[in-house]
């Protein structure tokens, strides 16, 4: 149980398949926590787990009422969601569904189970959570210094010259996210620093401390960098304020040593990333997003709009002036924990999810007498990705993290390793595991199967093969998980390939699945404004005006303050010789663009000097 735990907690976040999955950094790592998890439950449950873990400590009876609330709101919020298919099996972009979050809390309902009471136990998982953290933080810290043998590196390198920043994701698929997950690791790493007898691990440990707080600063996430300094804050608290000659001269060498990078011509890009920020202090669109979420959520405050839903649901509430300040952004979560809960799951969610770090601190306080040096870190860490997780929103990796962190903590407040339940009472519990465990297997192999078929189907379109990519297509759409398609990507990325085509019939067989594709995207995308948006310009394309109006009055529908069917909508218009509508339309889609755009400005102008001219 111990070597299955802690390989589960260490892969998930290191967990990446460049070429053999579509998402290739996000279907790995819930792969890994849905079997895991699914074997964990079984095993636990078989041996007779931990007989009376909730009557163990006040705050484990507390972790598990919580813990039951979390997942009794998540089934309430997917089956009064606005689309429960999604809410169910999560968006591609992170999989964050019911299925998943469960799985979440029961592997965090686990570690707590299995420390509780046992130190030694609890050793073996901090383990894992540095081990992890070093060679996450190894990556990206190659990945800063321009070594990169799994991933484009132009894909996290924004900007030209001197302005040029980097943003390594390491195996987390974005910096943002690789640098609030670090924070566990780092704090993880101090806990077992102070309780490891080992020598090697101890040197491990002190060493993901080290490599960790190094790369939240090379991720160049204020969040993280901002959770980072929160938490060694908590940390010196704890400690009673007392800082040693020797923590000050360590202190004082980081210090010179940070600036000495910084300021060196290794240290360019993250200048330049100093630069970026210092520009939109406010952290970008997050104050607005965060007040038409609010304003959303209002609606739907009993249960919210369901899980993974965030896309879809906002687009057809944000304000005018969020739309004109970010015109080219649509926002796939409200960047913040709690309001993502608050949107996805209503009040009850927001509730349970803000519960988790109240009874993390409460346990690090109950347990400050017997266990004070790993409970002080670990409420540190806590605390860090409290604060940091304010400007973003879950990941697989990160969600888990944190609810570890809350785990380990009630652990401690265990005074006594808790016996097995007899075996001849084992068997309900075991047939629930089992149960359970069948839906987290089945819904791992549809999820692996289906995504190493999209990933076919983009070298055969990479290659060329229109054929090819059909058949493995329809292999995916039969594996697939109900919720979101691919439908939208794929047909953009046909049109792509029939562009670039001279041979007339595989550009015309690429135009025509394009055109299917298109259309059964308005049904099975995360973004419909974006796929009526996409059959628009198919219409259009094909002087269809008639079909392209109807298709961007659907786009407005679903985004009413977006300037692009606006504008698009203007020109059909336009061309119809409806010209005080388009010019309604226009300038709507001015008003919305905020300047942004020359050519919207353009055609406002060009249909009043047609109104003004008096041509038809």
């Amino acid at each position: 149980m111990a070597l299955l735990l802690s390989l589960v907690i260490a892969l998930i976040p290191l967990a990446i398949a460049p070429g053999l999955f579509f998402y290739f950094d996000v279907t790995p790592k819930i792969a890994v926590l849905l079997l895991g998890t699914a074997a964990a439950a079984v095993w636990w449950t078989a041996a007779g787990g931990a007989q009376g873990f909730h009557r163990a400590s006040r705050a484990a009876r507390w972790f598990v009422l919580t813990l039951l609330w979390m997942a009794a709101s998540l089934v309430v919020s997917t089956l009064a969601s606005v689309n429960p298919a999604l809410s169910l099996a999560g968006s591609t972009w992170r999989r964050w569904g019911l299925v998943t979050q469960l799985a979440a809390l029961l592997l965090a309902y686990l570690v707590a189970a299995y420390c509780a009471g046992r130190p030694d136990r609890l050793r073996i998982i901090l383990r894992a959570m540095a081990a992890s953290g070093l060679i996450a933080a190894a990556y990206g810290a190659v990945q800063y210094f321009g070594w990169d043998p799994l991933l484009d590196a132009q894909a996290y390198h924004v900007g030209e010259g001197i302005l040029a920043i980097v943003r390594p994701p390491s195996t987390l698929g974005h910096a943002d996210y690789f640098g609030s997950w670090l924070l566990s690791a780092v704090f993880a790493g101090a806990a077992l620093a102070r309780t490891e007898t080992a020598r090697i691990w101890k040197w491990l440990a002190w060493a993901s401390v080290a490599a960790g707080s190094g790369a939240v600063f090379l991720s160049g996430t204020r969040a993280a960098v901002l959770g980072l300094l929160a938490g060694a804050a908590l940390l010196t608290l704890w400690r009673g304020m007392r800082i040693t000659r020797s923590m000050a001269v360590t202190a004082g060498v980081v210090l010179a040593a940070a600036a000495v990078f910084y300021l060196s011509p290794a240290g360019l890009k993250l200048r330049a990333r100093v630069h970026w920020s210092l520009q939109e202090p406010a952290g970008g669109a997050r104050l607005l997003l965060w007040r038409d979420t609010l304003r959303m959520a209002a609606s739907r405050w009993p249960a919210g709009y369901g899980p993974e839903t965030f896309i879809a649901s906002f687009a057809r509430v944000q304000s005018a002036e969020l739309g004109r300040t970010y015109p080219d952004f649509y926002h796939e979560s409200p960047h913040n924990i709690f309001l993502d809960a608050l949107a996805a799951q209503g009040v009850p969610g927001l509730l349970a999810l803000a519960a988790l770090p109240v009874l993390g601190f409460s346990a690090a306080w109950s347990a400050r007498a017997n266990k004070p040096d790993v409970a002080g870190a670990l409420a540190a860490g806590l605390a860090a990705m409290t604060v940091s997780e304010q400007f973003t929103s879950f990941m697989l990796p990160t969600a888990l993290a944190y609810y570890l962190l809350g785990a380990m903590l009630v652990s401690l407040t265990c005074g006594v390793a808790l016996k097995p339940r007899p075996s001849g009472r084992r068997w309900p519990a075991v047939a629930a595991a089992a149960a359970f465990a069948g839906l987290l297997v089945a819904f791992a192999v549809r999820l692996i199967v289906a995504e190493n078929a999209l990933a076919a189907v983009r070298r055969d379109l990479d290659a060329g093969h229109v054929g090819d990519a059909a058949i493995e297509y329809s292999r995916f759409e039969n594996w697939r998980l109900p919720g979101g398609g691919a439908d939208l990507w794929y047909s953009r990325r046909l049109v792509q390939l029939a562009a670039s085509r001279t041979d007339d019939t595989n550009r015309r067989q690429a135009l025509q699945q394009a055109a299917r594709a298109a259309l059964h995207a308005t049904e099975t995308a995360e973004d419909p404004f974006n796929a009526y948006y996409n059959v628009a310009e198919f219409y259009a394309s094909r002087n269809d005006f008639p079909r392209t109006e109807q298709s961007l009055r659907a786009v407005i529908s679903s985004a009413p303050n977006w300037f692009k069917p606006h504008w698009m909508l203007a020109q059909v218009l336009e061309a119809g010789g409806h010209l005080r509508e388009a010019e309604a339309e226009a300038a709507q889609g001015v008003a919305l663009d905020g300047d942004k755009h020359e050519e919207v400005t353009r055609t406002l102008d060009q249909i009043r000097a047609r109104i003004g001219a008096g041509k038809p």
